[in-house]
């Protein structure tokens, strides 16, 4: 987002008091749906996630983000056309419906951009910085709230893009704007913009407060079983999908909205949901250490 708030619109929304699912126990965790999951922590991303060793992260901010331009004013492929044609309210849950208390939540979208890079089709995501008073290191979408002199929320999507990692709006094609999502734990209204980069710019973090990494993901690192745990949350029973790509672990409201693109666009691979990482992470308690030998008195000569 280019505002720091302590609120961000592509966090994940906790379970309303109102919600009608049963708990699951302990044995039998609830499968969470993609966006109805939150901490009320913010926290960093997991020092132990161990990263791919196939795509090692960018060493520095410039490195993360610069993306050379190869192929310019390339068409949306087939199948995204018929993704995009198919998206209707799919990313919309019992949970994050608008209903009544959704009347004067606060506008937001987030751009979920398509693009053709050197590794195949690719999604462009972001990490927030680690000094961010809330969502520290969270990877997300480019996008944030809507401002008054943002025509629609189209409008919001491409600026905030431009704003976090200097997309330039002209480069990408609109193909479809799914209904909004009420994120009631920040209490947004966010609507997610579809798009292609038919003509790919550089990128990278335009404000490094804000944004320390930018990454163009490949789908068929996402799609990899071997990227893809659930995260398990401390605070319920809760389980829900994420990815550990290009040195994130992409999880929340990010994480749920790339699972189902993923189905819906066919890309998805059989995958172990057994696999399963704590948020907040696990920290190893230190084994005590032995006592010291007791001191002996010097030898009498």
């Amino acid at each position: 987002m280019s505002t720091h708030s302590s609120a961000s619109p592509d966090s994940p929304s906790p379970v309303p008091p109102d919600a009608t699912d049963s708990p699951g126990d302990a044995a039998n965790p609830r499968i969470a749906s993609p966006v109805e999951v939150a901490s009320p922590n913010e926290v960093a991303r997991p020092a132990e996630i161990t990263r791919p060793p196939a795509v090692p992260r960018p060493s520095g901010p410039a490195d993360a983000a610069a993306v050379a331009v190869a192929v310019a004013g390339v068409p949306p492929p087939p199948w995204l056309r018929t993704l995009a044609s198919q998206l209707g309210d799919t990313l919309v849950t019992g949970h994050t419906r608008p209903g009544p208390r959704a009347v004067d939540a606060r506008r937001a979208a987030v751009l979920i951009l398509f693009g053709a890079g050197p590794d195949g089709p690719d999604v462009l995501l972001l990490e927030r910085a680690a000094e961010l008073r809330s969502h520290a290191s969270q990877p997300a979408f480019p996008g944030g709230a809507a401002d008054a002199t943002d025509i629609d929320r189209v409008d919001t999507a491409l600026r905030e893009a431009a704003e976090e990692v200097g997309l330039d709006p002209a480069g990408v094609e609109v193909l479809a704007v799914a209904p909004p999502l009420h994120l009631q734990a920040s209490h947004y209204l966010v609507t997610p913009v579809l798009a292609w980069w038919h003509t790919p710019c550089a990128v990278a973090p335009v404000d490094l407060a804000e944004t320390s990494f930018v990454s163009r993901v490949p789908l068929a690192e996402l799609a990899d079983p071997a990227n893809r745990v659930m995260l398990r949350y401390a605070q319920s029973d809760l389980l829900s999908p994420a990815f550990q790509v290009h040195g994130m672990l992409v999880w929340g409201f990010t994480a749920g909205i790339l699972d189902i693109l993923l189905r819906l666009g066919g890309w998805e691979r059989p995958w172990n949901h057994s696999a399963v990482v704590d948020h907040p992470p696990t920290r190893a308690v230190p084994a005590a250490s032995p006592p010291p030998p007791p001191r002996r008195s010097p030898s009498t000569p």
